[in-house]
């Protein structure tokens, strides 16, 4: 209780210094008063009496320093008189102050902002319950390279069988057309298992989620995201029962999902799926046995399972599933593996966050790297002022302290600032990050990144402070005092600190600017990449005809033949087609095909081909060239026309081994002595890129929609009715006015069609691009920040030499050395520096290439030119660097530095 007190005087003295100090000082003269009148009582003189009770009484200041001592906190008032000494010192030198507050808030705003995208794509679980417990379920065949998911019947076949699982649940993608909510509009949706939402563990905001009987029975209900609900319905709660038709069939609403809910996660950002209706397999889904992959399969993991049991599970439930596919087909061996649902949402990510955070790592490496020497560069400076300070008696603790105190100050000030940059980047990170990256609307700035930054600028404070703190402890009172004195050790220690620092920067520039130019070379050869048609003058967009009016591939086809005749007709356009897929948005589905007299061997794999189904003049609407034969014609839409493809260039060559394949025949499936029809050949044309550019290119083959059902053969049900389509439109100029004029023909054909937004091909083919584009932008900036910072360096540590060696320079002028030696030996010095740190940015860039090789597109990780380029800047920079300190010394006047001496 005693001491409790005695700390709350303290505490309340300092508030109260003024007051204190001014009965201090009156009781210390009233105390001096009574001793000089009792002895001049004595007879003494006032002089003498005066002289007399000071000198019994001590010194004064040392008794008030005592007292002060006594009543309040030594360490904090000492800590606060550093601080406040230390802005005074920073607002004497606002040029260093700025820089080296710049340069801490580039370093800990970056490492903040790109550690806060870190921590919400790869860090933070998902936002579901015990996340860690879901596992995304796959399929294999062995035979083929290709990454699947599950098909319909394998869905049912885990939810019966497994027993590692206390729950499964399917998902696969849908898109409705919707109307009685509103406009209509398309919706994307996701059909899914009655069990999917109880495997997440998540409750709706309003309603319910759908039930087993529901599922079974094909009850037309659906659940409705957050973000359909507020601008579609007004967030109204009385929402639940009311009915939406989606493609022109009533679904009654039954609950509506939490504002963040998303499943499932796809890249990008969020509010991607606006419902979620049941699954309800139908006949031909429930018996299409190795035939559609597209099916997600989600898991929980029963308590107390682990990964190695569930594997074993796993193996257990396919093995159980191979006969069905030996029926299928001969060859195939099926295999089941699994991702935790995190790494199945972010794997993608990864090398492109891991560079993310390796590059900002090394900014700020080399931020408190040339914040160190700024600080040995300043602290040399005031040398003579820390003697003065040793001089008159300070300790040179209290010289560290101060040392410390201002570094500290720079980086609070520094990390106030990066944490504000951090904000703002956050905030534009949210805008511009790529759309290839997951969970993009979950990134923030949240409280622990404060900490975090808060907690690094400290120890950055700390780090940096270290190296000028003990210099200044080093300090030599009688040769800090002469005007041109440095003790040679001293002057050599620090200079080789500093050399040795910069060398670091160097080399670490050199990395950051290796990476950017291999990216920016990855980037200039992606646009220089031919995609296999000529993108200008085209626009795009899609339709989706609902089976319940367009029950019959007749129909479907009667309304697209009708739609070509009359966009034809509008002025300026040239040609119009149709097709399941447009180039560079992503592959279609695939086919496995077996050309006439191919024998697969031992070990080899089956033969995939990216399918696609055409109508009307799909390929002359592209410019997509024809290489041999004819394209498809109007008699290939006819009844009973004979079965015909186009396949592409390296179809042709990996399938047909580099024969002319037209008039040569294929089968879909993995034999030709199958029940499936012979299609045959017709025509070859150019690949097309069907991913973005720098992914690579796919075989592909293209068929007459009319026909697509009668090459399937015996499995035609399982492609029903091709109804969804994109239309393509070649015009004379530019396409974009056309987009109204196409709704309005889509609309006098069926007034309830909703059309998708028009793009430009144009358009799509610069959205591939963002991803390369932003990966290269920012590591370009990255590296841009660690040139200009080592350049920072290279001139600090020349502007101390100089400033050092000011005697020695005057001393050899007088004896005679030249201007231009003087300069040349400063030159000499930084390209003996920047070599040094190019030779160790050279050695650590081996290890970069490992880390950059999945970036990189036409260019190899050892490309000469690029690394060439890097060093070659880095040394050019390092000269103009060095240029103002070395012509500073070579324009020092010997006699003027001499007489200082």
């Amino acid at each position: 209780m005693e001491l409790m007190r005695i700390l709350l005087n303290r505490c309340a003295a300092l508030f109260r210094r003024r007051n204190l100090d001014e009965d201090l000082d009156a009781e210390l003269r009233s105390h001096i008063e009574l001793a000089v009148e009792e002895k001049m009582k004595r007879g003494m003189s006032a002089r003498e009496a005066r002289t007399m009770a000071l000198r019994e009484f001590g010194g004064v200041t040392q008794t008030r320093e005592a007292y002060r001592t006594q009543r309040g906190l030594p360490f904090l008032e000492a800590a606060l008189s550093d601080v406040r000494y230390g802005i005074r010192q920073l607002r004497k030198s606002p040029a260093f102050a700025m820089t080296a507050i710049l340069t801490l808030a580039l370093g800990i705003g970056g490492m903040t902002a790109v550690f806060s995208v870190v921590e919400a794509v790869l860090l933070r679980p998902l936002p579901f319950k015990d996340s860690g417990q879901l596992l995304s379920l796959h399929e294999a065949v062995r035979e083929d390279p290709h990454e699947f998911r599950v098909t319909a019947p394998d869905v049912l076949i885990f939810q019966r069988e497994s027993k590692a699982f206390s729950g499964e649940g399917g998902y696969i993608g849908a898109g409705y057309d919707v109307t009685g909510a509103g406009a209509p509009f398309h919706a994307s949706a996701e059909r899914v298992t009655a069990s999917l939402f109880p495997v997440l563990g998540v409750n709706p905001l309003l309603g319910r989620t759908f039930t087993q009987q529901e599922d079974e029975n094909a009850t037309p209900v659906t659940v409705i995201g957050y973000s359909l609900w507020k601008e579609r319905f007004q967030s109204d709660p009385g929402v639940l029962g009311k009915a939406i038709d989606l493609d022109r069939r009533p679904y009654t609403i039954i609950g509506v999902m939490p504002q963040n809910f998303e499943f499932p996660l796809d890249t990008g950002r969020l509010s991607r799926h606006d419902l979620w209706v049941p699954m309800i397999f139908t006949p031909v889904e429930r018996n299409s046995e190795g035939e559609n992959y597209d099916y997600g399969l989600l898991a929980r993991l029963k308590p107390g399972v682990s990964t190695t049991q569930a594997q074993m599970d796993v193996d257990r439930v396919i093995a159980g599933i191979q006969p069905r596919y030996t029926a299928v087909s001969t060859g195939l061996h099926l295999q089941g593996y699994f991702r935790t649902l995190k790494e199945e949402t972010v794997h993608n990510a990864r090398p492109f966050l891991g560079i993310l955070l390796g590059a900002v790592s090394l900014i700020m490496v080399i931020a408190c790297v040339n914040i160190a020497n700024l600080l040995l560069v300043r602290a040399a400076a005031r040398k003579r002022e820390f003697g003065v300070r040793l001089a008159l008696g300070a300790a040179r603790r209290m010289v560290i302290r101060q040392l410390l105190t201002e570094s500290l100050l720079l980086s609070a000030i520094g990390g106030a600032a990066g944490v504000a940059l951090a904000v703002a980047l956050v905030h534009a990170a949210a805008v511009h990050l790529p759309e290839s990256l997951p969970r993009l609307g979950e990134i923030a700035v949240r409280w622990p990144m404060f900490a975090a930054a808060s907690a690094f600028a400290v120890m950055t404070g700390m780090l940096c402070g270290v190296a000028p703190a003990l210099a200044g402890m080093r300090t030599d009172i009688l040769d800090s005092l002469r005007d041109g004195g440095q003790a040679a050790g001293q002057g050599r220690a620090q200079y080789k600190l500093q050399s040795t620092l910069v060398i670091l920067e160097i080399a670490l520039a050199l990395l950051l600017l290796v990476a950017s130019g291999l990216l920016l070379r990855s980037f200039a050869r992606m646009l220089e990449t031919d995609p296999g048609f000529q993108p200008q003058h085209v626009v795009t967009a899609s339709l989706s005809l609902p089976r319940h009016d367009y029950p019959t591939q007749q129909k479907v086809d009667e309304f697209y033949a009708e739609l070509q005749r009359r966009l034809e007709a509008l002025p300026g356009v040239m040609t119009v087609g149709f097709s399941s897929n447009i180039p560079i948005v992503g592959r279609n589905g695939g086919r496995l095909i077996t050309p006439e007299g191919h024998v697969r061997s031992a070990g080899e794999g089956f033969l995939i081909a990216s399918a696609y189904l055409v109508q009307g003049n799909y390929f002359q609407a592209l410019h997509i060239p024809l290489v041999r034969g004819r394209y498809l014609e109007d008699r290939d839409q006819e009844p009973g026309a004979p079965l015909v493809s186009i396949v592409s260039q390296s179809f042709a060559k990996s399938y047909f081994h580099g024969k002319d394949p037209t008039g040569l025949r294929m089968k879909v499936g993995d034999r030709f002595e199958g029940p499936m029809p012979a299609i045959t050949v017709v025509g070859v044309v150019g690949d097309v890129k069907q991913d973005s550019l720098d992914q690579p290119t796919v075989e592909q083959m293209y068929e007459p929609i009319a026909q697509a059902a009668a090459a399937l053969g015996p499995m035609a049900a399982m492609l029903g009715v091709a109804g969804n389509m994109h239309v393509v439109i070649r015009t004379a100029n530019d396409p974009t006015p056309l987009a109204p004029s196409l709704e309005k023909i889509v609309h006098q054909l069926d007034p309830l069609l909703v059309l998708s937004r028009a793009h430009t091909m144009d358009e799509i083919v610069a959205a591939t691009e963002s991803s390369r584009r932003f990966n290269t932008a920012i590591l370009t900036a990255f590296a841009a920040i660690a040139l200009l910072l080592s350049l920072l360096g290279i001139y600090g540590v020349l502007a101390y030499v100089v400033a050092q060696r000011t005697r020695e320079t005057a001393i050899r002028m007088a004896l005679g050395a030249s201007r231009k030696v003087v300069l040349l030996q400063t030159l000499r010095y930084a390209l003996t520096v920047a070599v040094t740190g190019v030779a160790g940015g050279l050695i650590a860039c081996v290890g970069l290439m490992r880390f950059l090789k999945s970036l990189l597109y036409g260019v190899t990780p050892q490309d000469s030119a690029t690394i060439g380029g890097a060093v070659l800047v880095l040394l050019c920079c390092s000269v103009l660097a060095a240029l103002i300190p070395a012509r500073r010394a070579a324009s020092i006047d010997p006699m003027l530095a001499l007489r200082a001496e």
